[in-house]
């Protein structure tokens, strides 16, 4: 190659050059074993055959498709048909999973987005009553196990429930809060025996022995709803609710749910408490209850 190099050969430029990949690029496969030069002269410069163009175009174009190096280059050493079929199917499960997951949390995303244009909504309105009705919904609930409550109580309730779901490996990513029992709202005691809450997902089955008093279904129905800035365990804004459903003749039906829907991470400088919903369920006169429709 003294006057003139065999022009069947290309140098390490003119193959980056050719298959758009850097120098860097060819050097490191080379010094890996991955895609390495046909010869390399005295002085060090690498040569690459043109007949080697298809297998860099090859490399390039996998790894474009998130294979990796290593079954790239397993695959060309013992290149068949079939094993090439064998390995693109292997990567079309990967991706089928992989958008299956994707799917997850687009939809875990869109839960989130619509829960909190609603949001949007109730901040229109607060300290009004109104009725709203609800789908049926499953909560996995914990006594706080004290009257005296304060919000490093609220939240060592509220990670010990999420921490208890997790271990039972279901998601629960929004949809918290406090449950008061009305029997104890009536004897003018409302903290007692009441709790935190998560929000299970609609398709949970209780196929794992959680004890009545924790896995609490109620059904669909209406509820009068009063959006409030106060603490979940915060039961001052009861008297005007529950005085607003007798001035109107509804009867309470069950327990009242306390739904946090902005919690401190939305603080700022002229609100520091959450923005909760207080629902209670009722039977409204002339209405068929929600499981008579």
């Amino acid at each position: 190659m003294a006057t003139g190099r065999d022009e069947s050969y290309l140098t390490i430029s003119e193959m980056a050059k050719i298959c758009r990949v850097s120098r860097q690029t060819l050097i490191y496969y080379d010094n890996n074993d991955i895609f390495k030069p046909e010869f390399t002269d005295s002085h060090g410069y690498r040569f690459y055959s043109v007949y080697q163009v298809p297998f860099l175009r090859e490399i390039c174009a996998l790894k474009e498709k998130n294979f990796s190096l290593k079954d790239i280059v397993e695959n060309l050493k013992d290149r068949n048909l079939e094993t090439f079929l064998d390995l693109l199917k292997v990567y079309q499960q990967n991706i089928d999973t992989e958008i299956a997951e994707l799917q997850k949390k687009k939809q875990a995303i869109d839960q989130r987005i619509t829960y909190y244009q609603n949001t949007k909504k109730e901040l229109m309105h607060v300290e009004e009553p109104y009725i709203k009705r609800f789908p049926e919904r499953k909560f996995l609930f914990c006594e706080w196990g004290t009257e005296n409550m304060s919000r490093k109580q609220m939240h060592l309730t509220h990670m010990q429930l999420r921490n208890r779901a997790d271990d039972l490996a279901v998601k629960v990513d929004f949809g918290w809060g406090a449950m008061l029992k009305h029997e104890s709202i009536k004897k003018n005691t409302p903290l007692k025996h009441g709790g935190g809450y998560v929000v299970l997902p609609k398709e949970f089955e209780n196929t794992y022995g959680i004890p009545a008093e924790n896995y609490i279904v109620t059904p669909a129905g209406y509820f009068v709803c009063m959006n409030v800035y106060a603490m979940p365990y915060d039961t001052s804004y009861l008297d005007a609710l529950y005085g607003w459903i007798t001035d109107n003749h509804y009867s309470i039906i069950g327990d009242l749910i306390d739904e946090c829907i902005l919690d401190t991470t939305f603080y700022n400088k002229d609100r520091t408490t959450d923005f909760c919903q207080l629902q209670v369920p009722v039977r409204i006169p002339g209405l068929r209850i929600e499981t008579d429709m």
